[in-house]
């Protein structure tokens, strides 16, 4: 059953449905069941042994992003990501994984990433880069690991991204190392999937890896990864996402960023800034690029709209995914700037997907696209 603190969550709802108004799925689907509140009530339900978990809840509580709007919206102070995920431990107890989800998760549990490709190409990024050194970034010993994550190494849309890295942590002369093949998925969709028990492995394997290093600091793009090892990998490691890093390089006069004409609005991942509290970071790069003019989204910071590919919906749902991801790309264009910026590899798929798909006009670039850039003209 739902533990006793999580079930101490439903007391403090007063059903006031402000949560509604701020649900990207909610407000798509129409019924009380798929808003937060409606969760709530079902999980309450179930705490109280006047529910019987099936198949039909597993899609219910399957249509959410985790994205934390709720929680940050509710008066009450209610924790609704952490009642939504022990509902779907709960659920995945009584009727498995959703089937939707399950080869994800079965190739996590298998082959260490989510894409059912050998873990062995996690560092094929590497071959479209030019004058790649003889070691490929892979040392035995470094004072920094990049953690590159399963997407941006093995979805070609987002490569860019740690190929763009390791141009600026090279150009800036961090001695730095990836550990390709070596790395593992850091575990975060096993805790949307309801299995959270099984990331011990995952774990003890990444921290092994890392230590074996020697590495004393280590730098994530993904902001579902460094979530991961801040929220739940026991170790004094200094645990930086790319934004803060380099943020860090800049004000140590490591990078020069020449000028770039721009204006270009930022979208703040859910994993970065809501649920992980970066929020200056990535703005304080943007306002450093000569040239740049950054337009903030009517829906910013703590009170940023999803991009539709959060909590494993991409895979449970993926038309409701990428109706997220339009309303999110009307939101951009409202702001009238043609270039949106991010920091997070699974908000450039969603988002540039739904864009090529839909031939919107509008440039989705990861903010390490935009840095690389400003240097090229330094």
């Amino acid at each position: 059953m739902i533990p006793i603190d999580i079930a101490d969550e439903f007391d403090q709802c007063i059903k006031c449905g402000l949560c509604l108004a701020t649900c990207p799925v909610g407000k798509e689907l129409f019924l009380e069941k798929y808003t937060p509140r409606g969760k709530i009530q079902l999980a309450k339900r179930y705490a109280q042994g006047d529910l019987e978990i099936g198949e039909h809840y597993r899609d219910i509580f399957a249509k959410c992003l985790l994205c934390g709007a709720c929680t940050v919206t509710c008066p009450s102070g209610v924790d609704q990501q952490k009642v939504f995920l022990s509902m779907r431990e709960e659920i995945v107890k009584k009727s498995g994984l959703h089937p939707q989800v399950e080869p994800a998760i079965r190739s996590l549990l298998r082959k260490h990433n989510i894409s059912d490709e050998d873990n062995s190409e996690r560092g094929d990024w590497r071959d479209d880069i030019k004058e790649l050194p003889d070691h490929m970034y892979e040392k035995a010993q470094a004072d920094v690991v990049y953690f590159v994550g399963c997407v941006a190494s093995l979805f070609p849309m987002v490569q860019t991204i740690p190929q763009n890295m390791v141009r600026i942590l090279e150009s800036a002369g961090v001695d730095f190392a990836v550990m390709a093949g070596d790395e593992w998925c850091c575990g975060f969709p096993l805790i949307g999937a309801g299995i959270p028990g099984k990331m011990e492995e995952v774990i003890d394997h990444n921290l092994d890896r890392v230590k074996r290093l020697g590495a004393r600091e280590v730098v994530f793009s993904c902001p579902s990864c460094y979530r991961a090892w801040k929220e739940h990998y026991p170790t004094d490691l200094g645990l930086f996402h790319s934004t803060q890093y380099m943020e860090r390089l800049i004000g140590e006069g490591a990078i020069s960023l020449g000028e770039l004409r721009e204006t270009v609005t930022y979208h703040d991942p859910c994993d970065l800034g809501r649920n992980g509290g970066v929020f200056d970071a990535p703005r304080a790069i943007l306002k450093s690029i000569p040239g740049i003019t950054l337009v903030e989204l009517a829906n910013n910071r703590d009170q940023s709209i999803c991009c539709g590919g959060g909590g494993n919906l991409e895979m449970a749902d993926s038309a409701l995914s990428g109706t997220v991801a339009r309303n999110k790309i009307q939101e951009v264009q409202q702001t009238g700037a043609r270039t949106v910026v991010t920091a997070c590899q699974q908000c450039v798929r969603s988002i540039k997907g739904k864009v090529r798909r839909e031939k919107v006009d509008l440039d989705v670039l990861d903010i390490t696209d935009i840095v690389v850039r400003a240097m090229s003209h330094a």
